[in-house]
């Protein structure tokens, strides 16, 4: 999905008013449904029955009564407060504050700026107690720092933010919807709910903080319109409204053997769980069937988290995977459809004959995490050359991309799209390029940009789980792009719903794993 600047994205709305002859009120009605429908999500994560709303004078203001009016019809405990007097709105937002007020939504005035000091007090402890705020302020229009009453808002709802999750609509108040740069005033977001398409201030990665959890909401604007004369970015944002297209709907007739089998191979003596939490992973993605080939060291922690697994339980004296532990098995890897290799390898002498063995042997899909990455490395130095036909995938962090490049952790990380966008040419490979703002890249493609996720998920495990999910989504008849993209965005958005349900210190690699159910549900129920 392509990032917009404002003036792009005020020629799409327009294009599509006049062109496709799609009422400006429809498009607002879908955007302040939208928002409404992921308050309500975000709701369900803490318990939460409180929003309370704070609509400008502009769309985003109209985009906020809008959501109001949905929420208060759905059961909510709704309250709003308007920045401007009323009888200055204006077209579609005048027309979204009338039907709010008519449906008995209640809402209190607040448009001079001393009112936010003389007034703020009592509705601070009145108004909200442990809810949600949702911040319509100020659009894509603000230029340059917030004054009056929307800078005085802006201050309160990040006063509040102890007290309350704060969902932004379009993008957080006072940041500039171009560069993401804020003159002034701007509001620090848990989530943004940003409509049609991504803007170009959500490229600018010293200020995601502010936007947290980013929704693109799909209303309806069709993609010729959106992506007509929009100037290529250096990536493209992994957003839900595509992801959804990859998916169908599983037949009433299905069977496991229709959704894949993958073999996760890996684990020793001393790391017995990083191939289990690959497998958890694996699980929760929807694979069909799945096989844990470990030493028998990790049986009992397969035993307990993921009893679904086929356990092969290997043999090995020196407590690490070895050419001969395979032979012993005796089982034909082309048999699995994806084999991902390296949670918990090691990098001894034995592991390294593995990886060797399985690039040069190993005829199916492959996905190589962990130390079989920092092997892969060694092999490379050692003179293996991608070659014709392979399907592999690699999923480093910055530490083994920069062993994969033979540079530096800060050269990977000064230019990032630059270094996947190597990794995937010199190895022929689709890669994962992990860490904040993950980035998916083919060879000879264009990087695309995972903007979910958040700094609880710095964590043991959390890379395993991200393997099994990318072999499980492969092994489903994704394209390898498609399969990255969708499970990057999946293991993000698990990663913020567990979050904002409990805490980032709290978050662990198995709360996340227990979140994807949710996740891959509104995948699932998302029109296409």
């Amino acid at each position: 999905m392509q990032f917009l600047t404002t003036e792009q994205m005020r020629t799409a709305d327009q294009a599509a008013i006049t062109e496709k002859k799609i009422p400006g009120a429809v498009l607002m009605s879908r955007a302040g449904t939208a928002l409404a429908r992921v308050v309500e999500t975000v709701a369900a994560l803490r318990g939460l029955k409180n929003v309370l709303l704070v609509a400008g004078h502009g769309n985003n203001g109209g985009d906020a009564c809008v959501a109001a009016r949905c929420l208060n019809e759905d059961g909510f405990h709704v309250h709003v407060i308007m920045t401007c007097v009323p009888a200055t709105l204006k077209g579609i937002a005048r027309e979204a504050w009338d039907e709010m007020r008519t449906a008995g939504v209640p809402y209190v005035v607040l448009a001079a700026a001393e009112s936010w000091t003389e007034d703020m007090g009592v509705f601070s402890g009145t108004l909200l107690r442990h809810g949600i705020l949702v911040d319509g302020v100020m659009g894509t229009g603000c230029k340059g720092a917030p004054t009056g009453a929307a800078e005085k808002a802006i201050r309160w709802i990040n006063r509040m933010r102890p007290h309350a999750l704060v969902v932004s609509a379009d993008l957080p108040s006072g940041m500039n919807g171009d560069t993401g740069a804020a003159a002034g005033a701007v509001v620090r977001a848990d989530v943004t709910v940003t409509f049609a398409r991504p803007k170009r201030c959500f490229l600018n990665q010293e200020q995601a903080a502010l936007v947290g959890h980013l929704v693109v909401a799909d209303i309806g604007i069709p993609a010729d319109i959106c992506e007509r004369g929009a100037s290529d970015a250096p990536c493209r944002l992994i957003a839900l409204p595509e992801l959804v297209s990859h998916f169908t709907s599983r037949g009433r007739d299905a069977h496991k053997g229709a959704f894949g089998h993958v073999c996760v191979l890996g684990g020793s003596a001393g790391f017995p769980h990083a191939p289990v939490l690959a497998a958890l992973g694996a699980v929760k993605s929807g694979v069909g069937l799945l096989t844990l080939a470990a030493p028998v060291q990790s049986a009992c922690a397969a035993a307990a988290h993921v009893p679904e697994a086929m356990l092969a339980a290997l043999e090995t004296p020196q407590g690490d995977l070895s050419v001969d532990a395979l032979k012993r098995w005796g089982r034909d890897l082309d048999g699995f459809d994806v084999l991902v290799a390296g949670p918990g390898l090691t990098q001894s002498a034995n592991a390294r004959e593995v990886v060797a063995h399985l690039l040069a042997a190993y005829s199916g899909r492959l996905v190589l995490d962990a130390d079989g990455l920092n092997l892969l490395a060694a092999c490379h130095a050692d003179g293996w050359q991608p070659k014709a036909g392979q399907r592999l995938m690699l999923t480093p962090h910055p530490g083994e991309a920069a062993r994969l490049l033979g540079v530096t952790v800060p050269e990977i990380q000064s230019d990032r799209p630059a270094a996947v966008r190597n990794l995937a040419d010199r190895y022929q490979a689709v890669v994962i390029l992990k860490g904040a703002g993950t980035l998916v890249c083919a060879p000879d493609g264009i990087p695309w940009l995972n903007l979910t996720g958040n700094p609880g998920m710095a964590t043991g495990g959390m890379g395993d789980v991200l393997g099994g999910m990318v072999g499980a989504l492969w092994a489903q008849g994704l394209e390898a792009v498609q399969a990255a993209a969708t499970a990057v965005w999946a293991h993000g958005t698990a990663g913020d719903f567990a979050a904002l349900a409990e805490s980032q210190t709290s978050l662990s690699a198995t709360s996340l794993a227990a979140r994807l159910g949710a996740v891959y549900q509104t995948i699932e129920r998302k029109p296409v």
